[in-house]
């Protein structure tokens, strides 16, 4: 690849042409967190004068490999370090034009991702689009989201760092991606599950107005938000496992990398019910009162943001990968599905639920039921009430459905959580998602889903009517239906049940 130099005013960037346009990579835009910024809300980065090298991939953010499965590769980053604020933009042309800009946040469970790895092929879309594609890498896990404040005190109140991260990198993209052929007026945000979850708070910080002009959230809304209180529970089993007093800063500093992840993964739950249950165990996005003052809900239920449409998808069984990962418990009767149903809820809300699905799904035996509950308990209702508040303050909100299962045995895995972003990203085929191998109809249907997300990129809209405007939600990849109407006994049977 030959090198091009591109003025921007980050600095002179050194940057490399591809098959398709240019890329510029591995870009810092905020200070190391490392040291005495472990923890803290990052600082904007100040390059060096001279030539910026932007050629090499940075170093992604400290995870634990992910195994093997059916659907996927085993995932480790080839770099990683809490060195990781860093960007990567890929252009067809760094003349000027104002192209619109589409900017990629990884999910993982909040505690893996990367922006240089993965099926995604940032290059591919930017020409597909037209566009500007742009991933960001920023803190995950403990390192993103341990909240400290009522364990250190003041200074590290922040108790999502990550999120700042994201307001950082959007700021640097506001500033620089003119200069890339971008236009910071256009920008829209992506991304899958913790990505989506991360997007939809940004909703509800006052500093993100003007950094995206529009969102499509996939597995992800206004919900997924931990009380403070819970948060600092799960610190405190933290600190335990690291053997790492309250208010002993020295102990937190000299924290290896190896042994915030080993504990990390000690104090998050597998299990799906586990985590987002009220008082589960996870880490994630908090109400830290600092960072983040209230919850994003709040923030699409009063129009604030009614100037930016969303897109929301969510697949038709998301809480399937978890079992086919045998992540999960198994309930053996009826009555242990109830009782999650209640730990959700309260008795009489729980009982109400069970009596809901019992009666819509008859035949299935409780692990089906619990599938079925949960897959609608952490992404399909937050998502429609996510949609309908946005629609009803004013906002324009689209809603999709993916139904799409592989071919063959593997059908049996359905349309599970996150196999709607191939298609999203238009790389459907048996190389990246192994699934569509032997799937005549997936590159048509990842053609399908590709275009609909750049024409929302581009002006707005996806292809389809808002759910305010026609009340259906757009089907993806299930046969000859193109559209489903809101299903309201689901919403009624959810009524009155909080979803943070």
């Amino acid at each position: 690849m030959n090198d091009v130099i591109v003025r921007a005013p980050y600095g002179a960037l050194r940057g490399c042409a591809t098959a398709t346009g240019l890329a510029f990579l591995g870009l810092r835009y905020g200070e190391p967190p490392v040291g005495e910024r472990r923890w803290a809300p990052p600082s904007r980065y100040k390059p060096p004068d001279g030539m910026v090298d932007a050629t090499h991939f940075g170093p992604s953010p400290p995870q634990i490999a992910s195994p093997a499965t059916p659907w996927r590769a085993a995932f480790a980053p080839r770099e990683m370090s809490e060195d990781c604020l860093n960007l990567n933009v890929w252009t067809p042309a760094a003349d000027g034009a104002r192209r619109p800009v589409l900017v990629h946040v990884f999910g993982g469970g909040f505690e893996t991702g990367s922006a240089s790895e993965g099926l995604q092929d940032a290059a591919a879309l930017s020409a597909q689009a037209g566009a500007v594609v742009v991933r960001i890498n920023f803190r995950i896990g403990a390192l993103g989201f341990l909240s400290l404040g009522d364990s250190f005190g003041r200074e590290f109140a922040a108790g999502n760092v990550a999120l700042l991260d994201l307001r950082l990198a959007l700021e640097w993209v506001r500033d620089n991606v003119g200069a890339l052929g971008g236009d910071p007026d256009n920008v829209t945000i992506f991304g899958l599950s913790s990505g989506a979850f991360m997007i939809a708070a940004l909703f509800a910080l006052p500093e993100t107005h003007g950094l995206f002009a529009r969102a499509w959230m996939q597995s992800g809304s206004a919900s997924r938000v931990l009380t403070r209180a819970q948060a600092s529970a799960t610190t405190e089993t933290f600190l335990r496992e690291v053997s790492v007093a309250a208010g002993d800063r020295d102990g937190l500093a000299k924290l290896g990398v190896e042994a915030i992840l080993a504990a990390q993964r000690k104090v998050a739950a597998l299990d799906l019910g586990d985590r987002n249950a009220p008082g589960g165990r996870t880490l994630g996005i908090v109400e830290d009162g600092v960072t983040l003052t209230r919850h994003p809900m709040s923030a699409f239920t009063a129009g604030e943001r009614r100037d930016a449409p969303i897109v929301l998808g969510c697949t038709r069984d998301e809480a399937r990968l978890w079992f086919a990962a045998r992540m999960m418990r198994l309930p053996q009767a009826m009555d242990d599905v109830l009782a999650e149903m209640i730990r959700f809820s309260d008795a009489e809300s729980g009982a109400r639920l069970f009596a809901f699905y019992r009666a819509r799904y008859g035949d299935l035996e409780p692990v089906g039921l619990r599938e079925k509950f949960l897959s609608d308990a952490v992404y399909g209702v937050p998502a429609l009430r996510t949609a309908l508040a946005h629609g009803d303050a004013g906002g324009a909100a689209f809603l999709y459905r993916f139904d799409w299962s592989a071919p063959g045995a593997a059908a049996a895995l359905g349309a599970s959580h996150g196999f709607d972003e191939a298609f999203v990203w238009n790389a459907a085929d048996a190389r990246r998602f192994p699934l569509a191998a032997g799937d005549d109809d997936a590159a048509k249907l990842g053609e399908a889903m590709s275009s609909a997300l750049i024409a929302f990129a581009t002006n707005g809209s996806p292809g389809w009517p808002s759910l305010s405007e026609s009340g259906a939600i757009r089907l993806f990849g299930g046969g000859s239906s193109a559209f489903a109407e809101i299903d309201r006994p689901l919403l009624d049977a959810w009524e009155g049940v909080a979803r943070r």
